[in-house]
């Protein structure tokens, strides 16, 4: 296993991959490139679906051999992570599912809380635009996938999979795709950061995440989107809060 790249390395592979993308040859995808797309995409699929523990070792050799491919690609796309802080490295276990700092997560709240927020002071500025009917149907799906996953836990994949949706819609309401763009990376971070490390599934927990969406879209609808900003950075307030008590609390 190759041990991650220094800080200078690191600057001197972003600069070379800024001149890579400037060049008439990067008009296409090399087939390096493409694996490590593939690579990548099942990395984050396994992150993400998976939820392997924190801490826990990158499968490389498996991952080459699922995907019909040499380690190399997927050496590569475990670097790329790695850089994100999606995972960590150790001299002795290689690469693993990095295990969080409650700085890092309240960091990464606080970016989401600024792009969710923008989002909809963009929004408010917009009369001309209404609400899409899209987050009434959310919500009330979100309320069904609640009680379903208090009946089987398995349902709450799909409830975390609304609640994504939920947030994506509100930021498209800004209008600005750069904006989606880096909220849909900082959603990745953020997921795959709590993954294994969120507090337990509760009525109270779901539904009271269900009844802040559901407020957000009643302030949408009788237009007061100000309002809505105000309930949205309530919520995500609230949640991160939530999230950062229970990663802190004594292990048993």
């Amino acid at each position: 296993m190759v041990p991650p790249r220094t800080a200078a390395a690191r600057e001197k592979a972003t600069l070379e991959g800024a001149t890579a993308a400037a060049s008439p040859s990067a008009a296409g995808p090399a087939p390096d490139d493409s694996l490590e797309s593939r690579a990548r995409e099942a990395l984050v699929e396994w992150l993400t679906k998976e939820h392997p523990a924190p801490g826990q070792p990158v499968p490389v050799r498996e991952f080459a051999r699922r995907l019909g491919m040499s380690r190399t690609p997927v050496r590569s796309a475990v670097g790329r992570l790695y850089e994100r802080g999606l995972l960590a490295y150790d001299a002795t276990a290689g690469f693993t599912v990095a295990i969080p700092s409650l700085s890092s997560l309240y960091e990464l709240f606080e970016l989401r809380l600024m792009l969710e927020s923008h989002a909809l002071r963009l929004f408010a500025e917009r009369t001309d635009r209404e609400p899409p009917a899209r987050l009434r149907e959310l919500v009330d799906e979100a309320q069904e996938l609640a009680r379903l996953s208090l009946e089987d836990h398995a349902h709450y994949i799909r409830f975390r999979e609304n609640d994504s949706r939920f947030h994506r819609a509100l930021v498209e309401l800004g209008g600005l795709p750069r904006l989606l763009a880096l909220h849909d990376d900082l959603h990745l971070s953020i997921h795959v950061t709590r993954t294994g490390m969120e507090a337990p599934i509760t009525a109270s927990r779901l539904n009271a995440a269900v009844a802040e969406h559901r407020a957000v879209v009643d302030a949408l609808e009788s237009g007061d989107r100000l309002g809505a900003r105000d309930l949205l950075e309530g919520h995500v307030l609230r949640v991160r809060d939530q999230t950062i008590a229970f990663l802190a609390r004594p292990r048993m």
